[in-house]
């Protein structure tokens, strides 16, 4: 399956987390003015056996199953063909376990202005 979408912004810096245990860790959040999109993610396990690794979407009020798979050990899983737009309360959340490198790739959508350079001040930094 492959998504083509054509928008003004661009490609911001990663965002990478390292998990330490099982529980749902928040990994990204809505920007300020509804513009990020979580573009691509890559799940990473740098462990010694295969991790199943499951991220969700909240909408605000439910948090929904969108991915999981099994990651092999010393393997990365790369997915950047579910684009997923961040309104204001919407949060990426991550369960997997220790040793497994969470990584997003967000890009943010501005009508009026070329880069996310050009954003309004705070909004470079949206996730965490």
């Amino acid at each position: 399956m492959s998504v083509t979408l054509n928008y003004p912004g661009g490609v911001s810096q990663p965002v990478s987390v390292r998990l330490t245990d099982t529980a749902v860790t928040l990994i990204g959040d809505a920007a300020v003015n509804d513009t990020l999109i979580v573009s691509a993610f890559a799940i990473a396990n740098d462990a010694a056996a295969a991790k199943t690794v499951a991220l969700y979407w909240y909408d605000g009020s439910s948090q929904l199953l969108i991915w999981k798979r099994s990651v092999a050990q010393n393997d990365t899983a790369l997915v950047a063909d579910l684009p997923i737009r961040l309104r204001k309360g919407n949060e990426i959340r991550v369960k997997g376990d220790a040793d497994v490198w969470v990584t997003l790739i967000p890009s943010f959508n501005f009508p009026a202005a070329a880069s996310p350079t050009q954003a309004p001040a705070g909004q470079q930094t949206a996730f965490r």
